[in-house]
């Protein structure tokens, strides 16, 4: 059935292109421009409900977790990892100057990229490359870093105005392999705005950040948010991701492509 709609689409799209007829030329195309703007809104709204059922829908990964050892790593794990104590203020002027504030209904936030990261400090860019012995002694399993073609890759995560939040959602995996997500704080003061997730029993968790800890889950695993933030509170975490595969699948690379300008405002 596929196959015979195919070659019907087929012998219509040839027949309005080569045969000849001067006094249809402007006519001959309608038939073809309508076919491409209905196959582009489809292609849309599938790409759409797509990444809106990956980011939202909930299942409890977690729930497998009451049956493992609580030294293993399970999709979440607080670990022993902080910061140089000589990145801490590189990285705080680089909250301040750069970054493009997003604020929709499910988050208000400002993210600045890989790409400013590494113009402005690129020594981060080469300590996030040697943590990938550390995380997959962690994990159990070899992981490298996601490429540094990617914005999102190690980034800066700023809430610095009242009520910046993150809503509750998953964390998208565009790569062929296993993703994770590394949160390492850089300001350490108590605030609002901490990390939480449903646990195996579908209830709230919070976590807060201690100097010297950082956070490790696996984002597709684990249904998460970011507490709104309190008045005259800054925080700020840098992002560092990794994954088994860097292979991207074309339709994959259109949602990571989305996520990121939605993510960061710039292409």
């Amino acid at each position: 059935m596929e196959k015979d709609i195919i070659f019907i689409i087929s012998i219509f799209v040839i027949y309005y292109i080569f045969m000849p007829n001067q006094n249809l030329d402007m006519y001959r195309l309608l038939p073809l421009i309508l076919i491409g703007l209905f196959g582009f809104f489809c292609l849309v709204f599938y790409i759409s409900l797509t990444f809106l059922y990956r980011s939202t829908y909930y299942n409890n990964y977690l729930k497998k977790c009451d049956n493992y050892p609580s030294d293993k790593f399970c999709h979440l794990k607080k670990i022993d990892l902080k910061l140089p104590d000589d990145y801490i203020k590189p990285l705080l002027d680089i909250s301040y100057k750069y970054g493009t504030r997003i604020k929709i209904p499910q988050k208000s936030q400002k993210a600045i990229s890989l790409k400013h990261l590494k113009s402005a400090f690129p020594k981060i860019v080469e300590w996030y490359k040697s943590l990938t012995p550390y995380i997959s002694s962690i994990i159990g399993e070899k992981v490298m870093t996601t490429p540094l073609s990617q914005l999102m890759s190690l980034c800066l995560i700023v809430y610095e105005e009242e009520g910046d939040f993150i809503d509750w959602h998953f964390d998208t995996n565009h790569y062929d392999g296993r993703y994770f997500t590394l949160l390492i704080p850089v300001t350490f003061e108590k605030t609002c705005g901490n990390y939480q997730y449903k646990n195996s029993n579908e209830q709230t968790e919070t976590l807060s950040l201690e100097k010297g800890e950082s956070l490790l889950f696996e984002g597709e695993k684990v249904f998460h948010k970011g507490k709104k933030l309190c008045k005259n509170q800054r925080r700020v975490i840098l992002s560092a991701t990794f994954t088994t595969s860097q292979n991207v699948a074309i339709v994959e690379s259109i949602y990571q492509y989305i996520k990121t300008v939605g993510f960061f405002g710039e292409i």
